[in-house]
């Protein structure tokens, strides 16, 4: 499944990126999460993997971050693999007038388990979920 979603933010493009990339402030904007532990590579580096946490509901939910393309501040591009999913999610940031910024992301998602279901039935909810994401962030940047 592919798609495709943006927002924009009352934020300068090299404040976004930087607080994008930043898993300290994370759980400022992100629902669920609770850390990051550095596995191999420098952290932030292209090549460079990272166990993300989350809480979903009761359980804990793991996923590998993995950086693929970092040319900040234009684009930035990662993997993230879990038990359930596979994806691909490509950021590019373009400054807009008034130092805003306009942060679109491609995804691109393999699921497998109930999520394949979910995906079938209502492949709108991930669309969603990534905007909602977003829009959180992008309250979290412009405070």
């Amino acid at each position: 499944m592919k798609y495709s979603v943006e927002t924009e933010i009352d934020l300068h493009r090299d404040g976004v990126v930087a607080l994008l990339t930043d898993h300290d402030k994370r759980r400022h904007w992100q629902a669920g999460f609770k850390g990051a532990e550095a596995l191999e590579g420098s952290p932030g580096t292209v090549g460079a993997t990272t166990k993300l946490t989350f809480q979903v509901g009761p359980q804990d939910f793991d996923m590998i971050e993995t950086i693929l393309i970092k040319d900040l501040p234009y684009e930035y591009c990662v993997s993230y693999v879990s038990s359930q999913s596979a994806s691909i999610s490509r950021s590019q940031f373009t400054e807009l007038p008034d130092n805003r910024t306009l942060w679109r992301v491609d995804m691109e998602i393999k699921v497998s388990g109930a999520q394949k279901i979910l995906a079938f039935f209502r492949p709108e909810t991930f669309r969603q979920q990534t905007q909602a994401s977003m829009q959180s962030f992008a309250n979290y940047a412009g405070r």
